[in-house]
């Protein structure tokens, strides 16, 4: 699985993925992009680069392996290239790269056929933290303003993201977002309502009827230490599984370890949702 993570520039892509590689090594690791340019003092190959030569990038595009590319100003070609990615994912690890939104877009195009690709977008309530976050890294005002003004555009193209993640903190944003990771890979997004959120007939069938109007309202998760529960929007989730449809699913709340699961196992759960 490929988890490309984005959001507005400031709010912590990089910072949450270097969390959940170094806690969890064995787990997770960088997907590389290829260059062309030369190794830096203190880069090492395969992270975040693989380096190849300009005649060895010009004959992957000519094969097809590579599905996105560009020339930077310095001459040299940035890309992703299947190839890659085929040896990435022979090593067993979930694979996560900070891309932009549109990247993300690419990436299910185009390597959907290859492994399962899962979008992230990570966000904060208050769209001057993060200029006030570029400032605090000693980002230039040209910069930071250059990049506000993709805020409007990036938050608009979020509605097509698997999950939105409040990273309000980030310690409680790398446990659930290593949680929803885990949980893909291995249930494929299967979730559990909280205690007392278990919906009605009636409920399911009106959520039905939203889905079919594309009306499905985002499905409200919340990490209680353990698993993340449902805790808004269970009639929505149930009717997306079932007529496997796209619903988002958005983290919003800190931990909240006094949350408990609805009084229902996962094999019984999974066998609700697939009536």
């Amino acid at each position: 699985m490929l988890t490309a993570f984005v959001g507005c520039a400031g709010v912590g892509k990089n910072t949450i993925i270097k969390e959940l590689i170094g806690r969890y090594p064995e787990v997770y690791e960088i997907f590389p992009t290829l260059t062309t340019r030369a190794m830096r003092p203190g880069e090492v190959e395969g992270n975040p680069y693989h380096y190849v030569s300009k005649e060895e990038f010009r004959r992957l595009i000519d094969e097809g392996e590579i599905y996105e590319w560009q020339m930077i100003h310095d001459g040299n070609y940035y890309g992703g290239s299947r190839q890659v990615l085929r040896k990435h994912l022979a090593g067993g690890k979930q694979l996560i790269k900070d891309i932009d939104v549109l990247g993300a877009r690419t990436y299910k195009e185009e390597l959907g056929d290859i492994t399962k690709i899962l979008s992230v977008f990570l966000y904060v309530e208050d769209l001057n933290e993060l200029l006030e976050r570029m400032r605090g890294r000693g980002d230039s005002e040209a910069d930071i303003k250059k990049r506000a003004e993709r805020f409007p555009m990036e938050m608009a193209e979020s509605v097509d993201c698997d999950y939105l993640v409040n990273n309000e903190d980030v310690g409680d944003t790398t446990d659930a977002v290593n949680c929803l990771l885990r949980n893909e890979e291995t249930l494929g997004g299967l979730y559990r309502p909280c205690a007392g959120q278990l919906p009605s007939p009636q409920d399911i069938k009106d959520a039905t009827k939203r889905l079919a109007l594309g009306k499905a309202q985002p499905v409200e998760l919340c990490f209680n230490g353990n698993e993340l529960l449902i805790t808004r929007g269970a009639s929505d989730y149930i009717a997306a599984r079932r007529n496997k449809a796209f619903v988002q699913k958005k983290i919003r709340c800190r931990t909240d370890r006094s949350l408990k699961p609805c009084e229902i196992d996962l094999q019984k759960w999974e066998e609700l949702l697939a009536r």
